[in-house]
């Protein structure tokens, strides 16, 4: 039985900082620690060497730089970069619709020992899966997405236990721990607040690349909180 657990939002910061190592060693820790501090940015949590704590991160050169590459790419190659669209009034409402989210997710804590950590396409909207989990009901199992590969969750009551990673549902995956659907549910809500923490350092980086007009739609599309974008010139 797990006593209690922490979700952390981390966002992964490989874009803009270790994809600009030719050839370096990425699952050295040390190596990579290193370059995501010198670039501005916090250092990375310890389960994970390119997932830093996203309400460790402030507004500054780093995250600009993170944000800037995350932007700076055009899905055609003969076309504007999705940053030059969002700038120009003209585009700006299309361009808003095609912000990806900031890689990450959550990382799932027991005290000091890392459960869980985000998949591959994991993302902060998957705050969204957590809740639901939180609120799962019955012994059948459900998918707890968080990524490729992802955890499942069943409920006896409000005892709730959590399984995986897998990568298919025709098994459970390995146990992970069975907890209380309250101290999930807290551990929901406090995530909430550091990912509404994060958007606030966001908002002021999102503005000075961006624009003022784009910036509150660009930060609601990077860390998925829920608004309808204005497009507004």
């Amino acid at each position: 039985m797990l006593d209690s657990v922490r979700l952390v939002p981390v966002i992964e910061v490989y874009t803009g900082v270790l994809d600009r190592e030719p050839r370096g060693p990425l699952d050295d820790r040390a190596f990579c620690h290193d370059r995501i501090v010198a670039a501005g940015l916090p250092p990375p949590v310890p389960a994970h060497p390119w997932l830093v704590r996203a309400s460790d991160t402030r507004a500054g050169p780093g995250l600009m730089v993170f944000v800037r590459a995350v932007l700076g790419r055009s899905d055609d190659e003969d076309g504007p970069v999705l940053l030059e669209r969002l700038r120009d009034p003209a585009t700006r409402a299309e361009a808003l619709d095609e912000v990806p989210s900031l890689p990450g997710g959550y990382l799932l804590e027991c005290g000091t020992r890392c459960l869980a950590l985000p998949g591959c396409c994991g993302d902060l909207g998957d705050i969204d899966e957590w809740q639901a989990a939180a609120r799962h009901q019955g012994a059948a199992r459900a998918t707890l997405w968080i990524g490729h590969p992802w955890l499942m969750v069943s409920a006896d009551g409000d005892l709730l236990t959590l399984t995986g990673p897998v990568d298919d549902d025709t098994g459970p995956g390995p146990r992970i721990g069975q907890i209380r659907r309250d101290l999930l549910a807290h551990a929901v809500a406090a995530a909430e607040e550091e990912r509404t923490r994060f958007a606030d350092q966001l908002q002021p980086v999102c503005a000075e690349i961006a624009g003022e007009a784009a910036a509150p739609d660009l930060v609601a599309g990077f860390v998925r909180l829920a608004t309808t974008p204005t497009g507004a010139a």
